[in-house]
């Protein structure tokens, strides 16, 4: 029998989940479509209009506190939240899982796959990529803005979730969400590590936009370096990430609104922890193992945790 995918949730309501959850809800609605979040943020949301780009949103909330919240039994789950959230996300999501949920990560680094297979052993997990957008996200004044969506690029690392990912690809059609279907989603997940290293961290260090990383000599060269640095790391690990793979992101980087940021500057900006692990947290011990020297990813790491000290 076919697989469909009908009730779809999201961990997370920052940009990446309300980039995408607004066209699960326009296209699914409220029955179908709902955010995990805890009591407290339940109360305080559903009292909230959030806007995308000036048009307001109600979007459904469930909690695994409130029983009557149970029914609603998750075909798909989507964590959108930070890495440092991932432990407690799982915890909320138990109540609205069956033997057929599949789920994905869009969680930034290469890490939070084997976390949701050691916690669910027995469900599927399809490898997820969350790009190319530039959403901002204000939490003050729950206000998002994007000029570029980006999409979700997701594939199966096995023959056994060769199905999941196709009940995703007939979802994500179904619901107008920009993806690819990869058929080299590890690939793919290491290259899109190589241009975090390079635009994440360039931007919050500096506290630039990506504008100006673009087009200031003294920016795109530091963010060209991280790249290549982090290319080199992930060559001796196994990844074939290629010349060409890193200079397709310089020119995407052209595409993106240039008075936007990252989600780490963005993170910086609002005093919110800071998922330098993913990155520079990443490389800096895979360098030393594999002897590759890494002085731009060092210096920027150092930066960063400057400016993380220096708001506290």
């Amino acid at each position: 029998m076919k697989r469909v995918i009908q009730n779809v949730c999201i961990c997370g309501r920052g940009a990446v989940g309300l980039t995408f959850g607004e066209l699960f809800h326009q296209y699914l609605g409220k029955e179908h479509f709902a955010f995990i979040v805890d009591q407290p943020r339940k109360e305080r949301y559903q009292n909230q209009v959030v806007t995308m780009n000036g048009k307001p949103i109600k979007f459904h909330y469930i909690c695994p506190e409130s029983p009557e919240d149970h029914d609603f039994q998750a075909d798909l789950v989507i964590f959108a939240c930070k890495s440092y959230s991932l432990d407690q996300a799982m915890q909320q999501v138990k109540p609205f899982l069956h033997e057929q949920t599949i789920l994905m990560s869009a969680i930034n680094g290469m890490a939070s796959e084997d976390r949701l297979e050691q916690q669910f052993p027995s469900l599927q997990v399809i490898h997820t990529i969350a790009q190319n957008m530039d959403t901002r996200y204000d939490p003050t004044c729950q206000q998002g803005t994007c000029t570029t969506r980006g999409e979700l690029v997701f594939g199966a690392i096995d023959q056994q979730r060769k199905d999941a990912a196709h009940a995703i690809a007939e979802l994500f059609d179904r619901c107008h969400i920009p993806s690819q279907h990869s058929q080299q989603i590890l690939l793919d997940q290491a290259n899109k590590l190589m241009f975090n290293c390079g635009i994440n961290q360039v931007c919050a260090a500096y506290q630039v936009t990506y504008g100006m990383v673009a087009q200031i000599p003294q920016y795109h060269q530091i963010f060209c370096q991280a790249m290549e640095e982090a290319r080199m790391v992930l060559n001796q690990k196994g990844y074939a990430i290629t010349e060409d793979m890193l200079n397709d992101w310089v020119k995407r980087l052209e595409t993106f609104d240039p008075d936007s940021m990252p989600s780490m500057a963005q993170d910086l900006q609002y005093q919110r922890p800071v998922e330098l692990d993913l990155f520079a947290g990443t490389i800096i011990p895979w360098a030393k193992q594999c002897g590759v020297r890494v002085k731009v990813m060092e210096d920027l790491k150092q930066r960063i945790e400057t400016r993380i000290q220096n708001k506290h």
